[in-house]
């Protein structure tokens, strides 16, 4: 029984398994690699939430900006919004809302019904700054220099142990 080849299998394949899982608890699943960490956000060209003109993340160089990725429809995203809220009374930095693959209605009305915690308001909804900038899912939030360059991303809600 101890020559058999099959049970010798089955022992590196549980080996194997408890490897796998004791190096996947020591990484933290907030903490998605991004290649453009470190590198200049890409420049954008989309509209803003009320439709008067377009937007580009260039016009803002030489401010820091906090770009928040969020939809009406996004659960996490409610949980977030209050300490979006507080974090809008800093007047250090620049919040820009990316309303990702959403209605200009259910932007419009969640953000009328739990308050505007964004300097500006843009529209993604065809996903393409989702896509340049490595989006996950939505919320995410990229923390922009003020030298243009990506320096903190957060994968998933906002919450007070972030650091800004």
């Amino acid at each position: 029984m101890w020559t058999s080849w099959k049970f010798w299998a089955v022992w590196v394949l549980v080996l194997g398994l408890i490897i796998l899982l004791a190096f996947g608890f020591t990484t933290d699943p907030k903490k998605v690699p991004s290649p453009l960490m470190g590198r200049p956000a890409p420049d954008f060209k989309v509209d803003e939430l009320n439709g008067e003109q377009k937007f580009s993340l260039s016009e803002f160089k030489g401010i820091p900006i906090v770009l928040n990725f969020w939809a009406s429809w996004c659960l996490p995203c409610e949980v977030e919004h209050p300490i979006l809220m507080g974090l809008s009374k800093k007047s250090d930095f620049i919040i820009i809302g990316v309303n990702y693959k959403d209605t200009e209605e259910g932007s419009a009305e969640f953000l009328n019904e739990k308050g505007n915690p964004y300097d500006l308001v843009v529209i993604d909804d065809e996903g393409m700054m989702g896509i340049e900038m490595g989006l996950t899912g939505v919320p995410e939030t990229f923390v922009v220099n003020e030298e243009g360059k990506i320096i903190y991303r957060i994968v998933g809600p906002i919450n007070n142990e972030n650091k800004f």
